[in-house]
């Protein structure tokens, strides 16, 4: 054998020394990219479960706040009570127990208060030859009412806020006479001052 010969098979030899371990590379290289894509994966899933958790909640929230406007509005068209009134409510309408980590909503509503009262136009019951007196009327009501989200520790005591929601509204009714008690709100500044346009 001539010695280019041998020079020849010792530099491939050489060559296929170099090239062993490049499958190997590639290989962990494959593996880091798949690795950060599937975490990048995991971590936007994690953030889409966040922000689907926050806007459950701020829904739950935002009708609990309108329950309480329809309570607010109830209690005055059936019993005549304008007064403020703060309820809580469970997700699944059973009471409170008082136990560890219970999830709650308190909603408390201003009173429901008259606002405007006008002449009822278009009421046929104020139509002349009806009554004789036009003592029903259009009455526009002013209520809000704030709902917020909170739960107890592991002693039972409540201690996490979670969400905030207030609605305010103006309701009008007709035709329909302003009970007395209803204006009694007025005097009290405290109560004025929980509702809010």
């Amino acid at each position: 054998m001539s010695r280019d010969n041998r020079w020849l098979r010792r530099s491939r030899l050489v060559g296929c020394r170099r090239e062993d371990g490049s499958a190997y590379i590639l290989a962990l290289m494959v593996l880091v990219v798949l690795t950060v894509i599937g975490m990048s994966l995991a971590l936007t899933t994690q953030t889409e479960i966040q922000i689907g958790a926050a806007e459950r909640t701020s829904t739950r929230v935002f009708y609990a706040a309108d329950a309480g406007v329809e309570v607010a509005l109830a209690r005055g068209m059936v019993s005549a009570d304008h007064s403020a009134v703060t309820i809580r409510l469970t997700d699944d309408g059973t009471p409170l127990t008082g136990g560890k980590y219970e999830l709650f909503h308190e909603v408390a509503t201003s009173p429901f208060l008259p606002i405007l009262d006008t002449a009822c136009n278009l009421c046929e019951i104020n139509n002349s030859g009806t009554y004789s007196e036009n003592a029903f009327r259009k009455i526009n009501n002013a209520v809000t009412a704030q709902a917020q989200r909170l739960a107890t520790n592991d002693n039972g005591v409540t201690t996490t806020f979670r969400a905030q929601k207030t609605i305010a509204g103006m309701i009008e009714i007709q035709p329909w006479k302003v009970s007395p008690t209803a204006l009694f709100p007025i005097d009290d500044p405290v109560q004025m001052a929980k509702i809010k346009f």
